[in-house]
């Protein structure tokens, strides 16, 4: 097949050294909220001329590339184009439209057994969006993927390996995803072995542990996204650097940011290179052989502000939901533990996909002991148990929306008083 992606050229407006560069710079990335975005770049391009509307011409830098019945690129190349949108369609229009499930999904299956045979890691997200009215929640959603999503996604990934493809003989930004380290390979050999799996530290390959998670995603013992969130957490993080250490999680050698340079710094400065390398003499707009000390204090910098702005969007979002069901005091819910520590269960309500905390000292007047090994915590008198995946009836009992802390009791127990004499819990 010969599939095309078509980015907008955003490099051709935003030039080096500008001011407008500079602020994208220190920016990093655009900030996305629950109910708004803060741009990388202003709304009049990032909305505006760099944004698809059907009907109207806008620039683009295209791979263009050739993928083999076995989902391999054979052959690619990187174009200046124009383009013209026909339509603006949803992820569920595309996933749903007969019309649109020819080619296209094709190339997808393809790239998809492509993805699957290299051992990449393949999370079954468990996400919420909130639907908000005048700036407060008004309902909790699942976020639910499509065929498209992952279409996209496949897609979006191909041109990203192509990028770095062109570009590493000159050094670029690359996006990397170091293996866990040992402490972090413990976690995850636990976690797994919580759902039903061992997998030993030291044979922790991407495929090795893909082929672990989807074990324990049929074993009944612990929820399957409660094991693969664990497995989240023990990852490391991925970082932007010059250094090449491939990509763990995708199972790439090689692998760097093309696909967003409107709301990526490091996208942009990627397009910048691809340019500069079609013209020798850099003298088209938008091209540009930044130095190597700038491409390291660069992507140093935007490390930094991609987790700040996944900081706050957590916060922000935690924050929300903590208002949403502030006047909810006294309700009972139905939960599930997804965190056992020596001073209580984490506790996530069903339908909110919000955690709360039940501390040991409400669990009841026995004295209970932490087990790590099953991620339990354990009564020493009657043995009774609470672990990882239990159902759980709360109420909740108190909520403190400017510190996102959400207080829990378990429904039918009796709640242990404050400054009752005994042996103090965990804490």
């Amino acid at each position: 097949w010969r599939l095309v992606v078509a980015i907008a050229d955003v490099a051709h407006y935003v030039r080096p050294g500008t001011a407008l560069d500079r602020e994208a710079r220190r920016r990093g990335n655009s900030v996305y909220l629950p109910d708004r975005v803060v741009p990388m770049l202003p709304e009049a391009l990032s909305n505006g001329i760099c944004s698809l509307v059907p009907g109207e011409r806008r620039l683009a830098l295209v791979c263009d590339m050739q993928v083999s019945a076995a989902g391999r690129v054979s052959r690619y190349r990187f174009d200046e184009a124009v383009i013209e949108s026909r339509a603006r369609r949803t992820y569920a229009e595309v996933a749903h439209k007969p019309g649109a499930r020819s080619a296209l999904f094709e190339v997808y299956r393809a790239l998809r057994r492509r993805r699957e045979e290299r051992g990449a890691l393949d999370f079954d997200s468990r996400e919420s969006r909130l639907v908000l009215e005048n700036g407060a929640v008004r309902q909790v959603v699942p976020e639910e993927r499509n065929d498209a999503h992952r279409l996209i996604e496949e897609a979006m990934i191909a041109a990203n390996v192509c990028a770095a493809r062109r570009l590493a003989p000159l050094g670029p930004i690359y996006r990397v995803h170091e293996p866990p380290q040992s402490e972090k390979r413990e976690q995850l050999a636990e976690a797994l072995a919580l759902g039903g799996v061992r997998l030993p530290a030291d044979r922790m390959s991407p495929g090795a542990l893909q082929a672990a998670m989807e074990a324990a995603r049929v074993n009944a013992r612990v929820p399957g996204w409660i094991v693969e969130r664990l497995v989240l957490r023990s990852l490391s993080q991925a970082r932007y650097d010059v250094a090449n250490d491939g990509h763990f999680g995708l199972a790439l050698p090689n692998y760097l940011h093309f696909t967003s340079p409107i709301r990526r710094y490091a996208d942009l400065v990627t397009h910048r290179m691809i340019k500069a390398a079609a013209r020798p003499d850099a003298a088209g707009p938008g091209a540009a052989r930044p130095d190597s000390d700038w491409l390291g204090e660069t992507a140093a910098a935007i490390s930094v502000s991609e987790r700040r702005a996944d900081d706050v969007g957590r916060a922000v979002e935690e924050w929300l939901k903590c208002d949403f069901v502030a006047d909810r005091v006294g309700e009972r819910f139905a939960g599930t533990v997804t965190g056992v520590a020596e001073f209580g269960l984490f506790v996530e309500l069903e339908g909110l996909y919000l955690q709360g905390l039940v501390h040991v000292s409400n669990l009841g007047r026995d004295w209970y002991q932490f087990v790590p090994e099953t991620m339990s915590l354990v009564a020493e008198r009657s043995g009774e148990r609470y672990t990882l995946g239990d159902e759980l009836r709360v109420e909740l009992a108190e909520v403190s929306v400017e510190t996102r802390r959400v207080d829990l009791v378990p429904v039918g127990r009796e709640r242990r008083r404050a400054g009752r004499r005994g042996r103090p819990h965990g804490g």
